[in-house]
């Protein structure tokens, strides 16, 4: 978990060595193993290191080439080593050491803009070209390691983090309606922007080149819709798949120290720890031991321990399980003015046990099960692609084949089907036509219908036209996830939060090459008679332990957001609303949607955790604007204001 940050004058101006010192010093927290800046003409770099592999010992960045025109910082890692490193010396460009900045300097060299295609692993890199005059910029194709950016008609200043943008510079800091409008309806869809306006991200899988003054974006990477994977048996899906997910965690492994790992219980991060005690057991992952990190609940019903201790005995890997971090009120407030951010979400400050934990011991890998939800849940829907492919045999055998596993419902789950969705399978236009007669915008009914068409919420809030049409509406869903807003957006907290604590989260399921793959699968292989991940759970026969293996239910940790609104002081927090917020917001709505669902909660009923988003997305807005924007009128710069947070 490195840092980088750099200022690119398009006047040509000399880059200002102290705002340039400024942004370095606000992701000093990023890089304990060393902090360096480079100037030259209008470009400035800056690069915070973390020692997180063993190449990483020996890299020094700023990075420069032999004859001093190329000048790369660079965050992240290389999965694909010696693959890319064969391919760069059939070229003759064969890399002078063994670091992953090495590697990326020279594919840059190779390939130019085309690099980042050839590149697999999480990375965000900035490369200045002396001799074209050039600035080009990547981040990786899901967007897991950060970039954010500013740019005006004299400077573009970018970093791994909000806050360095602002530092040294009076960048005007003013509310994005548009974006504010999709964290209240909880349907964050952009990718660019972020709740400033005119600061923005680099999308993923997309790269930035500014020359002669102007600045380009690009996207590089994109799945393949033609792409199908088809065998006879499902073993040999399963074999494929194993063959994938095993380099993922293999190449994850390579550490500087130990390796940590998240462990639920759940299929998902019980199949991550199972296949890397594999792989060291044979000799092809990481020397160091293993340690598993959990959480326990004791008397509720999201606790796992029994799970977890069954991957622990079968996997043999050291265990620790802490108690949930429960923080006070005031640590969202400090989460914002730190951070310059949405206060982010309750079920995260949780883990701050797990993070400090992992700071105590000296851990700079965690391995995570994120992404096996993402991209290997599937769906129910094959019942509806077999009716709109008119394949009446395949739908006759599909049901018969339900039936005789114990689905004797199929007929009934057959209409759910259809209403569910029918719907979603008719034509943009058409569906348009329908919900406008049903009176349904999208627009949920507690944001203000002047702030809505204000900021445009309805048209953020349907649906783009897809860039690809798919077989199925499995591929389809996955590959809106995977350009969901969301997904980025998430990605970005949980590198905040590890950054804080001193080490990078490493997800094997969110591997380009698993994504690539989960799209290209027949849905069958993913949901099955009624059961998820089917080619995963195939996979892992015989590594996992079968109740873990067949497991169908998941955790559900809700009540964090519950047990936040009781420690805020409830729908109090809704009156009065701010005048800002008043205009934006029907505060009597979100106080009877916050009463509503903190009375189910005391009740012990689970159709609580229906009513939580709504009261939430509002009071993180309306924080984020008091410490972002409020105060900054008053004179009161968070960003000076920043001080170590216990929570963090």
């Amino acid at each position: 978990m490195s840092g980088i940050a750099g200022i690119c004058n398009l006047d040509g101006r000399p880059a200002d060595r102290t705002r340039l010192q400024r942004m370095a010093d606000a992701m000093a927290h990023r890089g304990p193993d060393g902090l360096a800046c480079w100037l030259h003409g209008p470009v400035g770099l800056a690069h915070a290191m973390l020692h997180a592999t063993p190449e990483s010992l020996h890299e020094k960045q700023p990075l420069q080439d032999d004859a001093g025109v190329l000048h790369l910082i660079f965050d992240g890692r290389v999965d694909n080593r010696d693959e890319l490193r064969a391919a760069l010396g059939s070229k003759g460009l064969t890399p002078r050491d063994d670091t992953d900045a090495e590697l990326v300097l020279r594919a840059c060299a190779c390939w130019g803009e085309d690099s980042p295609r050839h590149i697999l692993g999480d990375f965000a890199f900035a490369l200045w070209n002396e001799t074209t005059r050039t600035l080009f910029c990547a981040r990786d194709a899901l967007g897991i390691k950060p970039f954010y950016y500013y740019a005006d008609r004299h400077t573009l200043v970018f970093g791994s983090e909000l806050r360095q943008l602002f530092e040294g510079a009076d960048i005007a800091r003013e509310p994005n309606e548009g974006m504010m409008g999709e964290y209240l309806a909880n349907a964050i869809t952009s990718r660019g922007e972020t709740l400033y306006r005119g600061i923005m991200r680099l999308p993923p899988a997309h790269c930035l080149r500014v020359q002669q003054g102007k600045v380009q974006l690009r996207r590089y990477w994109d799945i393949d819709p033609a792409r199908a994977i088809r065998y006879r048996t499902d073993a040999q899906y399963a074999e494929h798949f194993m063959e994938i997910f095993s380099e993922a965690v293999r190449c994850r492994l390579r550490s500087q120290g130990g390796v940590a790992a998240e462990l639920s219980g759940g299929l998902d991060s019980s199949s991550v720890v199972s296949v890397a005690q594999t792989l060291r057991r044979a000799g092809a992952g990481a020397g160091a031991e293993l340690e598993t990190f959990s959480l326990a609940f004791p008397g509720l019903p999201c606790d796992e321990r029994d799970y977890i201790e069954e991957v622990v005995r079968t996997s043999a890997a050291r265990s620790t399980v802490l108690a949930p971090y429960a923080p006070g009120p005031a640590c969202h407030e400090e989460y914002v003015r730190r951070h310059l951010d949405f206060p982010g979400y309750p079920g995260n400050y949780m883990w701050d046990s797990i993070r400090r934990g992992l700071r105590e011991r000296g851990y700079r890998v965690l391995l995570t099960g994120l992404g096996g939800d993402d991209w290997f849940t599937g769906n129910d829907s094959y019942y509806l692609e077999l009716l709109r492919r008119l394949n009446f045999r395949g739908l006759l055998q599909r049901a018969r084949s339900d039936a005789e596993a114990g689905f004797g419902a199929a007929a009934a789950e057959f209409y759910l089907e259809l209403r569910a969705d029918l719907l979603p399978l008719l034509p943009p236009a058409a569906l348009h036509l329908i919900r406008t007669a049903l009176g349904r915008t999208g627009v949920p009914a507690w944001i203000r219908p002047q702030f809505a068409r204000r900021s445009c919420l309805r048209e953020r809030l349907q649906r783009q036209p897809d860039r690809h049409r798919f077989e199925n509406r499995t591929q389809r869903d996955n590959y809106r996830w995977l350009n969901s807003g969301y997904l980025v957006h998430s990605f970005e907290y949980d590198d905040r939060s590890a950054a804080g604590a001193g080490f990078e989260m490493r997800h094997p399921f969110h591997d380009r090459r698993l994504v690539e793959f989960s799209l290209a699968l027949p849905p069958d292989q993913l949901w099955r008679n009624g059961q998820t991940k089917f080619v995963l759970r195939q996979a892992m026969q015989g590594i996992l332990p079968e109740r873990v293996r067949q497991r169908q239910t998941k955790a559900d940790f809700s009540h964090s957001v519950a047990n936040a609104f009781q420690a805020l002081g409830g729908e109090a927090l809704f009156h009065p609303l701010a005048p800002e917020m008043a205009e934006r917001v029907d505060a009597a709505q979100l106080r009877a949607i916050c009463r509503r669902m903190m009375q189910l909660y005391a009740q012990n009923k689970e159709e609580y955790a229906d009513h939580i988003w709504p009261p939430w997305m509002a009071f993180g807005i309306a924080l984020f604007y008091k410490s972002s924007f409020r105060n900054k009128m008053s004179g009161a710069d968070p960003v000076s204001q920043v001080r170590p947070l216990a929570c963090d």
